[in-house]
């Protein structure tokens, strides 16, 4: 695999990708490139399901590319911060019109755990361990990923990444609800894009309506504007033609084929 810092993105089938962090001579860290790269196509989904993986190694992401990473200064906006590449990707995953499913293996570090724990769902192997190490490399984190890290890991674990720089295991994450499953490393591929492909066989309006008012309690409530947005998606979800083929296949006992209709 080529050394040159990317994401390579594979198309598996309509509707299903694969996103793929590729820096192997830095152990997968992040440039600002590779984080562009990343906002400009959660900002192009339209209903896809993409799996977030890394390049093979012992490393998921070393988190930020500290040799890509400049001096910032204390009077400049925000904009211009040196981490807001990472700030305005997360962004853009969090908001994106799709379902981000998270494939992890290794050792996952910073940034790395932020983008993780901007997705909607996370599978990882066994023996993987997630770090923030801001506090020993003299970095205040932005206050947007912390208020992630706290909703995905919950306050005990993210006191311990953020304070104690401590390593927390995948089956220590996966029992306070941060990791829908775990699974030995070599089943782990396979077991994301199976994953995948249940979410897939979904309604994609069920889907989309249920995604955007998760997102929004996992923001603190939804506004009126969105709880408004759910109703009026519930009315028109009861007169489509996904909810007859739904309820067609339900009295034959055979898979749905929705449409999107």
């Amino acid at each position: 695999m080529s050394d040159e810092a990317r994401v390579i993105e594979t198309v598996l089938a309509p509707g299903l990708r694969r996103w793929t962090i590729s820096h192997p001579r830095k152990r997968n860290a992040l440039t600002p490139a590779m984080l562009a790269t990343l906002e400009a196509g959660a900002r192009a989904l339209r209903g896809d399901v993409v799996l977030l993986d890394a390049a093979p190694g012992p490393c998921f992401c070393a988190g930020f590319d500290l040799d890509a990473l400049p001096e910032g200064q204390a009077d400049a906006p925000a904009a211009s911060a040196p981490d807001s590449p990472l700030i305005t990707a997360s962004a853009a995953l969090q908001a994106c019109d799709g379902l981000l499913v998270a494939v992890v293996h290794g050792e996952v570090f910073g940034a790395g755990v932020e983008l993780l724990a901007a997705c909607d769902l996370r599978l990882a192997a066994h023996g993987v361990r997630f770090t923030v190490p801001a506090a020993r490399l003299g970095v205040v984190y932005h206050a947007a990923g912390v208020a992630l890290l706290h909703r995905v890991f919950g306050p005990a674990l993210t006191r311990r990444l953020l304070l104690a720089a401590e390593a927390i295991g995948a089956e220590e994450a996966h029992r306070a609800g941060a990791l829908v499953s775990l699974h030995p490393p070599d089943e782990l591929a396979r077991a994301g894009e199976a994953f995948a492909a249940r979410l897939r066989q979904g309604a994609p309006q069920s889907l989309r309506a249920h995604r955007d008012l998760l997102r929004a309690l996992d923001r603190g409530g939804p506004s009126g504007e969105e709880l408004a947005a759910h109703e009026q998606a519930r009315r028109v979800a009861y007169t489509s033609e996904d909810f007859r083929e739904g309820r067609a296949a339900a009295r034959e006992r055979r898979s749905p084929r929705f449409r999107g209709g």
